[in-house]
């Protein structure tokens, strides 16, 4: 008989600290928890905004007893891609996006969708090289989820 791992967590959650306030961005497939945080969840932008570093610690709790593991990012590293280029779905796969002169710089929500990003980049090379390098080395902690 198997034995059961019962310490075991589900994906990590990258929250982003992002001008004084928290976000991230997760699917969670039991409704329970959606509304459980449903108070924090911005429609427009698909994803969930503490205010505050106490709003913050509280849903990091609830996330770490519902068996996640949430990791906060203070710097994260963002990458620069051409405006009129074709990217929704690096852009639904982002924290957080805005406009740059004929850019659009994108926060991805975790490593794997960076390392796409990164590929992405790199392929139709469409940032400068000083981007590249400046840029490539992500935080070592962010998740591979």
């Amino acid at each position: 008989m198997p034995s059961l791992d019962i310490t075991e967590k589900c994906p990590c959650i990258n929250i982003f600290k992002l001008n004084k306030a928290y976000y991230f961005k997760h699917f969670f497939d039991d409704p329970e928890i959606f509304r459980e945080l449903e108070p924090y969840y911005e429609k427009a932008s698909y994803r969930f905004k503490m205010a505050s570093a106490g709003a913050r610690n509280k849903v990091m709790k609830y996330l770490d007893r519902k068996g996640f593991d949430p990791n906060i990012i203070e710097d994260a590293a963002p990458v620069e891609i051409g405006k009129y280029q074709n990217y929704g779905e690096l852009l639904k796969n982002s924290i957080e996006s805005y406009p740059l002169r004929d850019k659009v710089v994108l926060i991805m929500k975790n490593m794997v969708w960076s390392s796409k990003l990164w590929q992405w980049v790199l392929k139709s090379r469409s940032i400068s090289s000083s981007i590249c390098t400046n840029r490539v080395h992500t935080r070592h902690h962010l998740s591979k989820t």
